[in-house]
C-alpha cells in the first residue's frame, strides 16, 4: 500500500512564454516482486535474464585451480534456473529482494508561447500560442536499473476479484512516454 502520497504544481509566465511542471511521488511502497524482472531466476526457462541481474551477480571464473576473476560484492547470488518455484535456491523470501517502489516522478511539464497580440492583429487572429508537452519523461526511483514500473499495482482487487499482472510484480508495461507539440488559435 502506498504511503505519503504528494503530488505539486510549478507555473510560471514571464513576456508570453508560459511553463508548468506537475510531480507525483511516492514517499514509501515496499513490494515483494515475482517476477523475471524483479528477482533472478525467476521462471527462467526461455533464458530471458534482465541486465541488472546480468551485470551485477556473484560468480568466480576459476583457471588451472587459480581464481583469475571475480564478483564478491555483487548484489544478487549466482545465477539459477528455479523453473518458477519460490522455494529453491535464489528464490527463498528474504527482504533482500522487497522493491522499493518509493519514487518522484515528472507526469506532465509544458513550455508555451504566445505571440503578442499587435503582431496577430493585422492577420485578425485573438490569441496564437504554441507549445511542446512532455508526459512521464522522468522518474527519480529506487530500482537500480530493473524495467519495473513504479506506478505498477500487482495483487488481486478487492472490488471485482480480478488478478492485476497475474498477481505478479513486474510484468506489466513500462510508463508510457509522450511528446507532444501543438498550436492554439483564436480566431
Amino acid at each position: 500500500t502506498p504511503r505519503y502520497e504528494y503530488n505539486f504544481r510549478v507555473d510560471l509566465a514571464y513576456k508570453g512564454f508560459d511553463f508548468s511542471a506537475f510531480f507525483q511521488g511516492v514517499g514509501q511502497r515496499d513490494m515483494w516482486g515475482s517476477s523475471s524482472v524483479s528477482l533472478p531466476g525467476f521462471n527462467t526457462s526461455d533464458g530471458a535474464m534482465a541486465q541488472t541481474f546480468a551485470g551485477d551477480f556473484w560468480y568466480e571464473t576459476i583457471v588451472d585451480g587459480q581464481v583469475v576473476d571475480a564478483n564478491y560484492d555483487a548484489f544478487y547470488p549466482r545465477a539459477a534456473n528455479c523453473a518458477g518455484s519460490t522455494s529453491v535456491f535464489n528464490m527463498q523470501t528474504s527482504d533482500r529482494y522487497l522493491l522499493d517502489m518509493s519514487y518522484l516522478r515528472l507526469k506532465n511539464v509544458t513550455l508555451g508561447y504566445s505571440i503578442p497580440e499587435k503582431v496577430l492583429n493585422k492577420a485578425h487572429i485573438n490569441k496564437l500560442r504554441v507549445y511542446v508537452a512532455l508526459e512521464n519523461f522522468l522518474t527519480f526511483d529506487h530500482l537500480n536499473g530493473l524495467p519495473i514500473d513504479v506506478e505498477e499495482m500487482a495483487g488481486y482487487s478487492s472490488f471485482n476479484s480480478s488478478n492485476y499482472n497475474s498477481g505478479r510484480a513486474g510484468v506489466g508495461a513500462p510508463a508510457f512516454k509522450s511528446a507532444s507539440f501543438g498550436v492554439q488559435l483564436t480566431f
